[in-house]
């Protein structure tokens, strides 16, 4: 008879039954212990998309994920039935609290090892769930670890699932003086919450916009919804195979195409012989790294400091500038813009790397300054030459928070069908209509 293979989600659902066990007896000590749950959840899901990206040559194996994640809505498990006075208690802990947090922590473990037993967890499953709900507790004063434990000794997932915990409690309303995030982020980093493998500083802080994100759609259900979308396990394919058609279709698209880029630089240079060809200007890439993004220069040369002027005539709401007439456009730039043929040298930006095929457009340093930190999560992914909001009829009417919600929409489904169908989209949207 054949050997099943067992699937890593009935794995966390196996564990269901133990999360709903833990929530209903938690419910007793906080007033919001669902949102407790789910915001570690959803922190600790996103700390580890982002070490998977870091560390794409050994990421966290996917099964293993699996297990985090249901760790992440029991790690507060070892606090049932401990004191209110003990849950509110500010500053570093006396030994008499110490052992009782760590008699707790205990307690949890136990329930967890007899909980493997009914639901036949392996012991490495176990061992995962365990180690979360045992050394979680142990950072707000940065001393006092279980049996001597410290820092980088503790297992990494478990860590994880530990400075999710913290920083959901600096800065949840629910808990007595609620930081910022950006008071949160620093009390983390100088090491006041206890010590933390370095790697994890690392991946909190390119995950920085998206951990704002969830601060500022708390109550937001549609938004938070797209939110959780974009926690997705990060597959390592995608990713290789996403940057092999980068490479592959924008090094043969500026071969094919090179004939007509020389006419088009030349046809501009006759149109406004006042400056260069082409337009360099600085955008924001992922994780607000900046870079130089190339197009065909569709303006006189005075283009941005003529800009300030015409500010009041602006038709797009939100942090976007743009006027229907333009009287900033040359006479060969309503044209190219018109067909799209001033993008043609952002191939050389996919080619480097700095921009994708497929994905949010990227914006300029002074529209990312006005940006909320749910928009803030279109930084969080290689922006592209063509996303959602470029193929849609009518493009210019959608409200910049909708093409906001277009674009996280994207992140949290991305695949490589779903891009090569946008790109055929494109391609159909240019042949279709007048452009923008």
């Amino acid at each position: 008879m054949t050997k099943r293979k067992r699937s890593s989600s009935l794995d966390f659902r196996r564990f269901s039954n133990v999360a709903d066990f833990a929530q209903v007896m938690l419910n007793y000590h906080f007033k919001d212990a669902q949102r407790h749950f789910d915001h570690v959840k959803h922190i600790t899901k996103l700390l580890c998309l982002q070490y998977n990206d870091m560390h794409r040559a050994h990421p966290l194996p996917e099964h293993d994920l699996m297990l985090i994640f249901a760790g992440a809505a029991l790690h507060d498990i070892g606090l049932i039935s401990i004191p209110d006075s003990m849950l509110n208690h500010k500053g570093p802990l006396t030994p008499e609290q110490r052992k009782l947090y760590e008699e707790h922590a205990r307690t949890g473990a136990a329930i967890i090892d007899q909980m493997a037993g009914i639901y036949r967890l392996s012991r490495h499953e176990k061992e995962i769930l365990r180690n979360i709900c045992l050394y979680h507790h142990e950072r707000y004063d940065g001393g006092g670890y279980p049996e001597g434990l410290k820092g980088d000794e503790i297992p990494l997932y478990a860590q994880i699932v530990s400075i999710a915990e913290v920083y959901d409690s600096l800065t949840a309303d629910n808990y007595s003086e609620p930081r910022s995030h950006e008071e949160a982020m620093n009390l983390i980093r100088r090491g006041e919450c206890g010590a933390f493998n370095p790697m994890l500083l690392e991946c909190m802080e390119r995950a920085s916009c998206d951990m704002q994100a969830l601060l500022e759609c708390a109550t937001n259900d549609e938004r938070i919804t797209l939110l959780q979308n974009t926690y997705s396990i990060n597959r390592r394919s995608y990713w290789i195979q996403k940057r092999i058609l980068d490479v592959t279709v924008s090094a043969l698209a500026l071969v094919v195409l090179s004939p007509l880029l020389l006419l088009i630089a030349l046809a501009v240079f006759i149109d406004d012989p006042h400056g260069s060809p082409i337009f360099c200007q600085t955008r924001v890439g992922r994780h607000k790294k900046l870079f130089t993004i190339y197009k065909f220069r569709t303006m006189h040369v005075d283009a941005e400091e003529r800009r300030a002027e015409l500010e009041t005539l602006n038709e797009k709401d939100g942090p976007v500038f743009k006027i229907a007439n333009d009287p900033r456009i040359t006479r060969l730039g309503g044209f190219l813009r018109r067909t799209s043929l001033d993008e043609l040298p952002q191939l050389f930006n996919v080619l480097k790397g700095d921009m994708t095929l497929v994905g949010p457009r990227p914006p300029l340093p002074s529209e990312v300054a006005q940006y909320s930190r749910y928009a803030e999560m279109r930084l969080s992914v290689t922006p592209g030459l063509t996303c959602i909001w470029q193929v849609q009829p009518h493009r210019d009417d959608i409200r910049f928070d909708q093409w906001v919600d277009m674009d996280i929409a994207y992140i949290g489904t991305r695949s490589m069908r779903h891009d090569l169908k946008l790109l055929f989209q494109t391609v159909m949207a240019v042949l279709r209509r007048s452009g923008s």
